[in-house]
């Protein structure tokens, strides 16, 4: 059925309408470059460019209207097409998107898992716990996007899409029959400032962990905080039952629970603090661990084929959703034992190289605190990491991951992650800065060598038997940003390539 201006403007505080309300629409776009006749063109101001300077290659392009922020728009009360002033036309973007792919949501068990850690391998865990329970589920991660059994990989380097895309997936999914979707929920993309999930009438929202992350954008930790316990508010969008999920280990997991609207279950999982789905790692062997879980559904124990702490914690959480959406337990424990890691979680390169190369996508400090923690029992050599720290994000929390790194690590190899505008050889040594308060000197116990594929190569070649080389913060990203070029990027195709050149190149070992 044909849109209307008037039939998006629903959900939006409108500030004024100058022009016809009624004027068709046919797409919604926010890139001028991708107007087409009959668009609704939201101008944004970005960081680097401000949408209402392109509103009249907008207009030329044929768009029926444009939406624009009161803050930044001076245009003249007369226009040549309908305007609508608002008080913010990002926060705008949203709900504007959910009435034009008429609320997909809705029609969908639309799951919101948030943390700081372990979002896109609990997304992923759970998208495949419901699938093997028989449920057509769509999945938008960091890692990939999945629309009942298609699945392609995330190359727009947003965990969470801007609310167009979300909504457009989200549609395509009920197209296609599907009856669940588990997204993968940012504190960017929760925040207010942006609020790109609004809409999505969310029946699930589970909290794994909060740590040390993002204080660039948000400002400080309790404003972090706040911004990811917005998915539980959400909660409040959706007709019908919804459920909260927090990890009772984390000691912030009553913050979140306070933003659930009255009316919603809550569940609290765990495996050390008192919870209502309790699990217990009776044994863990450096590739899997086996767990007993006590539920309100029963007890049962479990095979959990990953490593880890963390991971047995994720997969405790995946299983929690299942329970509530009605999967057996033993259905759902049966299917914990043939789940997968995503793509660049724990990648372990073998072939026939006498040490161990692992590529992982970890890359803040409560990460590092983990993998480090992890993997230093099952090294019987030197650890050698690699890694950097993404340039214009967080500039604190560099120098507390050259201090964890240079504190559990016997070599650290310090580069290029992505520098994006700011100098990488700064954001080096800012690193270095941690790992020398770590007791790491320049030349023995790092190395700064910007060049990503070199520092790879150079971490390769100084590894002997018995070593364990980390290939840290970039796991499945195809790419790595620069000022002003992005570098085609394989991180385990690059180690592959070094190890190879050694002359360690026989088929992938077991």
């Amino acid at each position: 059925m044909p849109k209307t201006l008037a039939d998006l403007l629903s959900g939006v505080s409108v500030y004024h309408l100058i022009g016809d309300p009624a004027t068709p629409i046919s797409a919604l776009v926010y890139d001028s470059r991708r107007v087409t006749p009959g668009s609704l063109f939201v101008a944004i101001r970005g960081q680097h460019s401000d949408g209402h300077n392109f509103i009249p290659q907008a207009i030329a392009a044929g768009a029926a209207a444009v939406v624009v922020d009161q803050r930044y728009w001076h245009g003249a009360v007369s226009a040549e097409v309908p305007v609508v002033v608002v008080a913010d036309s990002r926060v705008a973007l949203a709900p504007l998107a959910a009435a034009f792919y008429e609320y997909p949501g809705q029609q969908l068990t639309t799951i919101g898992i948030t943390g700081t850690k372990g979002k896109s391998t609990t997304t992923d865990l759970t998208a495949q716990l419901l699938a093997a329970a028989g449920r057509t589920v769509g999945m938008i991660s960091t890692v990939d996007f999945q629309i009942g059994t298609r699945r392609w990989p995330n190359d727009t380097r947003q965990s969470t899409p801007e609310a167009p895309e979300v909504q457009a997936l989200l549609r395509e999914m009920v197209v296609a029959g599907c009856d669940t979707a588990v997204i993968e929920a940012t504190s960017h993309a929760l925040s207010p400032r942006w609020g790109r999930l609004v809409g999505c009438a969310f029946a699930v929202a589970v909290m794994l962990n909060i740590g040390h992350e993002h204080l660039d954008f948000h400002g400080t930790f309790e404003q972090y905080r706040a911004d990811k316990a917005q998915l539980f508010a959400l909660l409040a969008e959706r007709h019908g039952p919804t459920w909260a999920i927090v990890n009772a280990d984390d000691p912030h997991h009553g913050t979140f629970l306070a933003a659930v609207p009255s009316q919603t279950m809550r569940l609290r999982y765990a495996l050390h603090a008192p919870a209502d789905v309790q699990g217990q790692i009776v044994h863990s062997g450096p590739a899997s661990s086996h767990m007993r879980i006590h539920s309100p559904w029963g007890e049962i124990e479990v095979n959990v084929p990953l490593p880890g702490r963390f991971n047995a914690s994720n997969v405790l959480a995946a299983l929690t959703v299942a329970l509530t959406q009605g999967v057996p337990l033993e259905r759902a424990a049966a299917a914990v034992a043939h789940v997968r890691a995503p793509r660049g979680r724990m990648v372990s390169i073998n072939v026939g190289q006498p040490f161990t190369v692992i590529v992982d996508y970890a890359h803040n400090p409560d990460s590092f605190e983990q993998i480090f923690t992890m993997l230093r029992p099952q090294v019987t050599g030197r650890i050698i990491a690699v890694f950097g720290s993404a340039g214009e994000r967080d500039v604190s929390k560099r120098a507390i991951q050259g201090e964890i790194a240079g504190r559990m690590c016997d070599l650290l190899v310090l580069t290029d992650e992505d520098p994006r505008g700011e100098d990488r050889e700064a954001i080096i040594a800012q690193i270095a800065a941690g790992a020398e308060r770590a007791g790491k000197r320049p030349g023995s116990g790092y190395l700064c060598i910007p060049n990503r594929a070199q520092a790879i190569r150079t971490a390769i070649a100084a590894a002997r038997p018995g070593d364990m080389v980390l290939l840290l913060g970039k796991g499945h990203e195809g790419s790595i940003i620069y000022a002003d070029y992005t570098l085609p990027w394989d991180e385990e195709g690059e180690a592959r390539r070094a190890l190879a050149e050694l002359g360690y190149h026989a088929k992938e070992q077991a």
